[in-house]
């Protein structure tokens, strides 16, 4: 009975909808993926705080910021001197 009564209700809402604004929109395709795009400085965090030192001087080399400083005030220097690496 009740599942009747869903689908009847159901029926109706599609009948209302049909014709309505919403669906004479035109559909909008999202093509483009999103990407998340770190800031240079974070990555430059992460490379320290990971102990990848490759990373770190390959940042350094194309002009990393060694003054970088994340919201919570810590630089590279504070992430190397934390353990496990300190």
């Amino acid at each position: 009975m009740k599942m009747a009564d869903a689908k009847q209700k159901r029926n109706e809402q599609l009948k209302r909808w049909m014709g309505s604004e919403t669906d004479l929109e035109p559909p909008i395709l999202k093509k483009k993926k999103t990407k998340v795009k770190f800031d240079d400085g974070a990555v430059f965090l992460a490379a320290c705080s990971s102990g990848d030192t490759e990373e770190v001087l390959r940042m350094l080399d194309h002009g990393a910021d060694i003054n970088y400083a994340n919201v919570d005030g810590l630089t590279a220097l504070h992430q190397v001197c934390c353990p496990p690496f300190s």
